[in-house]
C-alpha cells in the first residue's frame, strides 16, 4: 500500500493528505451512525451460527436499516430533522434492549483484526485518488451521476420525498430514481452527522461501502463455503480490489455501489435462511435481516435484483424438495404473518413503500423491453464509449494472457463449487453460468455495453471468491495459483487508480461564493460546454440560471434556455462572451464573471427550476 501511495503522491509535501481530515470525519460519521442503526438489530436477530464475526455485520446492517427507516418516515411526511432524531433515538433504544437481553457481544480481537484491517485497506485504496492526487474532499472520476447523487441527498434534507424545492441544486427526486430513496436518505444522514456537504462526503462514503462489501465477501467465503479464515481473507481482498469494483466506486456509480455492497450479505442470509438446523424464531429473524439487505439492493439498483434472486430461489426450492422427501415441515414465507394483527403493520408498511416499489417495477419493465431481441439498446448506452474488456472484470492483465488465465480461473471456480453442498453448487453455479451467457449475448448486441458492464461488475468479484474457494481445496497448487491472481489484482487496481479522472476542480467549487456575492435575485447565464454546466449549476444554484445551449437529451436536470440574464459566467476557454460589458468582475483558474449588457432584447427565462425529459414544459414558469 505504501508503494501505491508513493506512486500517486505527486503533489508537494505540504499538500499531501490535506483531504485526510475530511475523509476521516466522513468515515467516523458513517461508522458511528451505522453502528447505532445496526447494533441492536444484529445483536437480536443474527443467527447463532454467524456470530463468530458478529461485529462485521453491524455497520452494513445499520446503513441499510437507517436508509429504510428514514424512507418510511419521509413518506409518512415526517420532516427530515425529526425523522433523523427519531431514527437515532430508535437505534440507541434498540441497542439498550439488545444489551439487556443478550449482553455485550464478546470482542474476538484475533478473529476480527485481519478482516477489519483488509476492509480498511480496501477503503483507503479507493480513496487514493482523492487523498494523494486531488487533495480535497470531493467526487473523483468522470461519472456525471455524482452531481445528481450529491444534490439528491441534499434535497432530501430539505423537502418531502415527492416534493419540490427549487432552492436546491436538484429540485426533486430524479424521475428515473424513484426507487432509490433509502440510499440517499442514508447518504444525507452521514452528511448531517459529519457536518460536511454531501459533495464532500460522496467519495468517502462510496469507499466505505466498498470496504464493507469486501467484508461481506469474506463472510460468503467463511460462513457459506466454510473456507478457513486465511483463505476467506484472500477472497475478500480479491473481490474488494477487483478492477471493475474499484471503477464503480471511483467514477462514481453510486447507486450500483450500494447494490454491490448489499449483494454478499444478501447471499449469506439467503443461504442460512434455508439451513435445516435453524429454528423457527431464528429463521424469522434471519428473514427480517434478509429483507433489510434485499430491499436496499433492489431499491438501490433494480437491475441487480436477479443476481441474488437466482441462487436464493434455487437454495429455497432444493431445500423444500429435500424436506418434503424427508417428511419434514417446510418453512413458508406466510408463517411470518401471524394472523390479522400482522396486517396492522404490514399494510401501512407497504403503503409507505409504494413509490419505491413502483420505481423498481418501472425500471424492470423498461429494461426487459429493451433487452428483448428486436429492440434498440441505444437509450441505455449510459456514459460508456464501448465494451469493457472481459479481463478487467476479473482483474486479469491484457488480452494476450486472458484465455489461459480465464480457463484456470473458471476451472478453480468450478472445482470450488463441485466440492460444495449441492444447493450451493447449483445456486451460485447457475448464477455464474447465466451471467456469462447473458454477457456473451450482450456482447453481440449494439449498444449492449452498459448492461454488459453492470452485469459483469457484480459477477466478476463473485467468481473471484468462488475461485479462491477452489484454490483452497487444491491446497499447495492453490496457493501458487492464488499468488498469480493476487499479483494480477494488484496490478489491475493500480492501473484503474492511474486511469481515474477528476470532475470537480476547485475553480468550480468557488462559484458558490460568486453566487453569494451577487444581488438577491440576480440571474446568471452559463456560457460553457454543456456537460460543464452540471457542476457549475450545482454551485450557482442560489441564483436563477439559464444557458443559450443547455445540456439536452440526457436524464440530467438542465437549466432553461435564455439569452438574457443579469450576469454571465463563462469558462476561460470560451473567451469573452459577446454580450458581456466591462472587465471581468471575478476570475479564477477556470471561469470569469461578467455583467451582461442590459440592452439585450427579449425577456429572461432564467430560473432556479431545473428541467428534464419528463418535466420540461409541464407547468414550468420561471421563478
Amino acid at each position: 500500500m505504501l508503494a501505491v501511495a508513493w506512486h500517486f503522491n505527486a503533489r508537494p509535501r505540504h499538500e499531501a493528505f490535506s483531504a485526510l481530515p475530511d475523509a476521516l470525519r466522513a468515515l467516523g460519521a458513517a461508522g458511528l451512525l451505522f453502528a447505532i442503526g445496526g447494533f441492536g438489530l444484529v445483536r437480536l436477530m443474527l443467527p447463532e451460527a454467524l456470530r463468530e464475526y458478529e461485529l462485521l455485520w453491524v455497520m452494513p446492517t445499520g446503513g441499510c436499516a437507517i436508509g429504510l427507516a428514514l424512507t418510511l418516515l419521509g413518506f409518512a411526511q415526517v420532516p427530515y430533522p425529526v425523522s433523523f432524531a427519531l431514527v437515532v433515538a430508535g437505534g440507541l433504544t434498540l441497542a439498550i434492549v439488545a444489551i439487556k437481553r443478550r449482553g455485550v457481544p464478546p470482542l474476538p480481537a484475533g478473529r476480527l483484526a485481519w478482516p477489519l484491517f483488509i476492509a480498511v485497506v480496501v477503503t483507503f485504496v479507493a480513496l487514493i485518488p482523492m487523498l494523494l492526487h486531488q487533495h480535497y474532499a470531493a467526487p473523483v472520476g468522470t461519472g456525471s451521476d455524482a452531481h445528481v447523487a450529491a444534490g439528491t441527498a441534499l434535497f432530501l434534507k430539505h423537502a418531502a420525498p415527492t416534493g419540490t424545492d427549487v432552492a436546491q441544486p436538484i429540485n426533486q427526486m430524479p424521475p428515473t430514481w424513484q426507487s432509490k430513496y433509502p440510499i440517499y436518505y442514508a447518504f444525507a444522514a452521514v452528511s448531517t452527522v459529519s457536518g460536511l456537504a454531501t459533495w464532500q462526503v460522496l467519495a468517502t462514503l462510496a469507499a466505505a461501502l466498498l470496504g464493507m462489501a469486501a467484508a461481506g465477501f469474506f463472510l460468503v467465503a467463511r460462513d457459506v463455503f466454510r473456507a478457513p479464515a486465511r483463505w476467506a481473507l484472500a477472497a475478500m481482498a480479491l473481490a474488494g480490489l477487483d478492477r471493475e469494483a474499484l471503477h464503480t466506486v471511483l467514477n462514481p456509480y453510486f447507486n450500483q455501489t450500494w447494490g454491490f455492497f448489499a449483494l454478499p450479505f444478501t447471499l449469506v442470509l439467503g443461504w442460512w435462511l434455508v439451513q435445516p438446523d435453524l429454528g423457527r424464531r431464528a429463521r424469522g429473524a434471519c428473514a427480517v435481516l434478509l429483507a433489510i439487505f434485499g430491499l436496499v439492493l433492489v431499491f438501490a439498483y433494480p437491475l441487480a435484483a436477479p443476481i441474488p434472486a437466482v441462487p436464493i430461489v434455487i437454495f429455497v426450492v432444493l431445500e423444500w424438495r429435500r424436506k418434503l422427501r424427508a417428511g419434514e415441515p417446510v418453512f413458508r414465507l406466510g408463517s411470518l404473518c401471524r394472523g390479522r394483527l400482522s396486517l396492522l403493520w404490514l399494510i401501512p408498511l407497504a403503503a409507505l413503500l409504494v413509490v419505491p416499489v413502483i420505481g423498481v417495477g418501472q425500471k424492470a419493465v423498461t429494461a426487459a423491453e429493451v433487452l428483448a431481441p428486436g429492440h434498440s439498446l441505444q437509450s441505455w448506452g449510459g456514459d460508456l464509449p464501448g465494451f469493457i474488456p472481459f479481463n478487467d472484470f476479473v482483474s486479469l492483465p491484457s488480452p494476450l494472457w486472458l484465455i489461459p488465465l480465464v480457463v484456470v480461473l473458471f476451472a478453480l471456480a468450478a472445482y470450488g463449487l463441485a466440492r460444495s453442498p449441492r444447493p450451493l453448487a447449483w445456486g451460485l453455479g447457475g448464477l455464474v453460468a447465466i451471467g456469462v451467457l447473458l454477457a456473451v449475448y450482450l456482447r453481440h448486441r449494439q449498444y449492449g455495453y452498459y448492461f454488459h458492464f453492470k452485469l459483469l461488475a457484480f459477477i466478476g468479484p463473485l467468481v473471484m471468491v468462488v475461485a479462491t474457494v477452489g484454490a483452497y481445496r487444491l491446497r499447495r497448487w492453490g496457493v501458487a495459483l492464488l499468488a498469480v491472481f493476487g499479483a494480477a489484482t494488484v496490478g489491475s487496481a493500480i492501473a484503474e487508480l492511474d486511469a481515474t479522472g477528476y470532475q470537480l476542480p476547485p475553480a468550480t467549487i468557488q462559484l458558490s461564493s460568486w453566487a453569494a456575492s451577487l444581488p438577491r435575485g440576480a440571474s446568471i447565464r452559463l456560457d460553457m460546454w454543456p456537460p460543464e454546466q452540471l457542476w457549475a449549476a450545482y454551485f450557482l444554484a442560489g441564483r436563477p440560471l439559464c444557458s443559450q445551449l443547455p445540456l439536452l437529451n440526457t436524464d440530467y436536470p438542465h437549466v432553461p434556455v435564455s439569452r438574457k440574464a443579469d450576469y454571465v459566467v463563462a469558462t476561460i476557454d470560451n473567451g469573452r462572451p459577446a454580450d458581456a460589458i466591462g472587465n471581468p468582475l471575478r476570475q479564477n483558474a477556470g471561469y470569469r464573471l461578467y455583467r451582461e449588457n442590459p440592452s439585450i432584447a427579449g425577456p429572461s427565462a432564467c430560473s432556479q427550476r431545473r428541467l428534464d425529459r419528463i418535466y420540461t414544459g409541464k407547468g414550468f414558469s420561471p421563478q
